[in-house]
């Protein structure tokens, strides 16, 4: 039976034989997400945000590399063109002496996937020889810990065998607006939230100037937002990645990166031309993944400048014609305000060694050590 695969640029068929008799599994250790391979074959139907070309890219150049990181990038090719069937981005990296295989993650990812179409996924997932062809790339490790796996998406589990899974102790939340703002807003916002934000905008406005809400367009205006965000983030969460230089540096890459290439987005509150708040996140499709916020809690936070910008920014992409608004991982309090649907996401792992065994034990069972852990190697996140 022939199974017809959508790629961006051309229609792909193979043969369930061909995948379970001759499909070519591999490390790559210096596979190049920005080539143009890469960029014809991801789309958000085979993957997320957080696998796009540039934030890929820059993840391997700017974190993996400055992190004692090993690439490890797993591909599945079709063996009569090497077309790309695959990609599982990974690396290697050591904790406490055992050499962990991972997502190229680093604590900035929110979700991690096996990057491909779901036909080709469950085809290998279903052939003992292609399970074991990918069990035998991790021999290089003590144990392969994959993290943050959205539940309603295919399990990248199932290309592996005798692995462990556990839930994640954080949901993912977002909010779809549809066809009618006005109609999700009545069905999701409180009326008597909406219309304080309303006062509040109003009262800012009279008593300092201009108050708007927008994309950074400029470099300049960029790296104007960061400085703001990283200034007002400071000492207000713990272990906040956005104050060491190293994740520094790969966001404001990043979002300067975004400028032209679209993946990401600078949104910025500016009250009489300064930032008040500030809201970076990825990009694509109809899809905005909020990753990083912050706002001046001290002259403005009586004004809900954190939540005008939310509010305000769901508004504006709504009239630009993108509906879905992602805010990311974890319960906090400011989104119950628009009443977000919850997706829930798991761990799993496969040890290959007694120490690898150990460490997994330690992620999945033992919340102390677990928290220990994190404090050590704070990208295991």
């Amino acid at each position: 039976m022939w199974l017809v695969l959508a790629d961006s640029s051309a229609m792909l068929a193979i043969t369930a034989e061909t995948l379970r008799m001759d499909a070519a599994i591999a490390v790559e250790e210096t596979f190049d997400f920005q080539s143009e391979e890469y960029r014809a074959f991801f789309n958000l139907h085979r993957g997320t945000v957080f696998q796009a070309p540039v934030w890929m890219d820059l993840i391997h150049r700017r974190l993996a590399t400055n992190l004692s990181a090993k690439q490890h990038t797993i591909t599945v090719r079709d063996p009569r063109d090497g077309a790309l069937l695959v990609v599982i981005p990974m690396v290697i990296q050591q904790a406490a002496r055992v050499q962990v295989l991972q997502p190229a993650d680093f604590g900035v990812c929110d979700y991690n996937c096996a990057v491909g179409d779901r036909v080709v996924l469950e085809t290998l997932a279903a052939d003992p020889a292609a399970v074991s062809g990918l069990d035998a790339l991790l021999s290089g490790a003590h144990v392969l810990l994959f993290r943050k796996v959205r539940d309603d998406g295919f399990d990248p589990a199932r290309l592996f065998s005798r692995t462990t899974a556990t839930p994640c102790e954080n949901a993912a939340f977002h909010s779809d607006v549809g066809d009618d703002f006005d109609a999700w807003q009545r069905r999701t916002i409180r009326r008597k939230f909406s219309k304080e934000l309303g006062r509040l905008a109003r009262q800012l406005e009279r008593e300092a100037g201009l108050y708007e809400h927008r994309a950074a367009t400029t470099e300049a205006e960029v790296r104007e937002a960061f400085a703001f965000l990283r200034s007002v983030r400071d000492g207000r969460f713990e272990a906040d990645l956005l104050q060491r230089d190293v994740y520094w540096n790969f966001y404001l890459a990043f979002a300067i990166a975004g400028l032209t290439c679209g993946e990401c987005v600078t949104y910025v509150s500016y009250l009489g031309g300064k930032p008040v708040a500030v809201l970076f996140g990825l990009a694509g499709g109809d899809q905005f993944h909020a990753v990083l916020s912050g706002f001046d809690a001290d002259g403005y936070g009586k004004y809900s400048v954190g939540l005008q910008i939310i509010y305000r920014i769901i508004k504006l992409r709504f009239e630009q014609g993108f509906k879905r608004f992602d805010m990311g991982l974890g319960n906090t309090g400011y989104k119950s305000n628009f009443r977000v649907e919850e997706t829930q996401l798991h761990n799993f792992s496969r040890s290959t060694s007694f120490s690898g065994s150990a460490f997994a034990f330690v992620y999945h069972r033992l919340k102390s050590l677990k928290n220990a852990l994190k404090r050590c190697v704070p990208q295991f996140r």
